[in-house]
């Protein structure tokens, strides 16, 4: 049988009414449209705002930065005031120990930046880009070191850096190196991020390299932030001078601290009894004019170092082996001594110190000229002060308490009675 299709009736739509309209509205004229007001688009800041905190290098002045051992800063600084013209230079601060490794001397200087490469006092040199204070231990605090980091001192520390950096000025690199120290929540890490952001915000051509030609430091101590763009390089703090190295070689610019507090002059007769690979005798050598330099040292590979160093350079010199509690010298031959003693860690022991100190310092005493100067570094204060004591003849003059890579350490300056 055939499917029954049942259909549904269809329903005829209604049509409305149209509505009655009231009596129209007059409209208001529309103002001119000002055309300043015209696409203009809104940027959402990349950055935190500058923070609540002061700027702590109150100056309208460039400002650099100079790095030095901790202990050392009074002369660095007079160095930096005697070597050039100290109406040119203003040391504004000085802070010392600012991170546990480094003091930090910040000063303006309206000459040629690249002079300055010169300081021999001074582990390295630095354009500073940012000096705040302020700056909270909290996370958001990165964003506001973004921010000041991205700032207009960016630009200015590149400008003055880029005549003096060697490397490709088409192909910029940059690396970060952060330290802090304090209580913050973000870490070292955090905060060399924070950096390498706001720098390729500025500059986005920059890339990341560990050999880079620019290198910005970024060190947060305390609520405290500096930001500089690095000048030097390794040569200025390591010297280009020495081709063999030896284990506990001493820095070059405590090298030449000690060989300063000597008092150079031209007719010395410059002596360094235990020279290890002679980075003191090498750093009397660029001082200036001498008699003589004499070295030596009781170990034989220390010696052959110190002579492959020297090579045909820096003469009339002459480096030995020997045992520096009995020297090749008559009494009083010696003008001015410089010596950087076992410390009884890496060299010799604390046990052999007790004995090997006052045998050195009588020994030492005998062939000083009476007002020469004796500068002497070790790390056993205590001992030396005993052995000094000792000693008649030898008159202590002051000491200098210093860190050396992390550990405490004391230049002693002594000079021999005349009577």
């Amino acid at each position: 049988m055939p499917k029954r299709i049942n259909k549904r009736p269809t329903r005829t739509p209604k049509k409305r009414e149209p509505k009655e309209r009231g009596p129209e509205r007059p409209q208001r004229p529309r103002p001119p449209r000002d055309a300043s007001r015209l696409r203009v688009e809104r940027k959402k800041p990349t950055f935190a705002p500058p923070p609540v905190g002061t700027k702590a290098t109150r100056t309208n002045e460039q400002v650099y930065i100079g790095h030095v051992v901790p202990g050392l800063e009074k002369l660095a600084a007079r160095e930096l005031t005697s070597q050039f013209d100290e109406a040119d230079v203003t040391v504004l601060e000085t802070l010392k120990q600012f991170d546990e490794r480094t003091s930090l001397l910040l000063f303006t200087w309206p000459s040629d930046p690249a002079e300055l490469l010169q300081l021999q006092h001074f582990e390295d040199v630095f354009v500073l880009i940012v000096d705040r204070q302020g700056i909270t231990g909290e996370r958001a605090a990165l964003g506001t070191i973004q921010g000041l980091t991205a700032g207009p001192g960016l630009e200015r520390a590149v400008n003055i850096a880029n005549p003096i950096l060697p490397g490709n000025r088409r192909k910029p690199t940059f690396r970060v190196i952060a330290r802090k120290s304090g209580a913050h929540a973000y870490r070292r890490t955090d905060l060399r991020t924070a950096t390498e952001v706001a720098v390729q915000s500025r500059q986005p051509a920059w890339a990341l390299d560990e050999e880079a030609r620019f290198e910005i430091w970024t060190q947060l101590v305390q609520d405290r932030l500096i930001v500089g763009l690095r000048l030097s390089d390794e040569t200025m703090r390591q010297r280009t001078y020495k081709t063999f190295n030896l284990p506990a070689s001493l820095k070059p610019t405590v090298a030449r601290a000690m060989v300063t507090l000597t008092r150079p002059a031209d007719d010395d007769i410059f002596l360094d009894p235990m020279c290890g690979a002679g980075t003191i005798l090498f750093e009397r050598a660029q001082v200036g004019r001498y008699a003589k330099l004499e070295g030596g040292d009781i170990d034989h590979q220390a010696v052959q170092a110190t002579l492959e160093n020297f090579g045909n350079r820096h003469k009339p010199f002459e480096i030995r082996e020997w045992d520096a509690r009995d020297l090749p010298f008559e009494d009083g031959e010696i003008l001015a001594i410089a010596c950087n003693l076992p410390f009884g860690k890496q060299i010799g022991s604390r046990a052999d110190n007790q004995l090997l100190y006052p045998a050195a310092l009588t020994e030492w005493t005998r062939v000083l000229k009476p007002g020469g100067r004796m500068v002497l570094l070790t790390g056993e204060g205590r001992l030396m002060r005993t052995s000094i004591k000792d000693r008649s003849g030898l008159i202590f003059e002051q000491s200098i308490p210093i860190v050396l890579r992390g550990f405490p350490a004391e230049i002693f300056v002594l000079s021999k009675a005349t009577f």
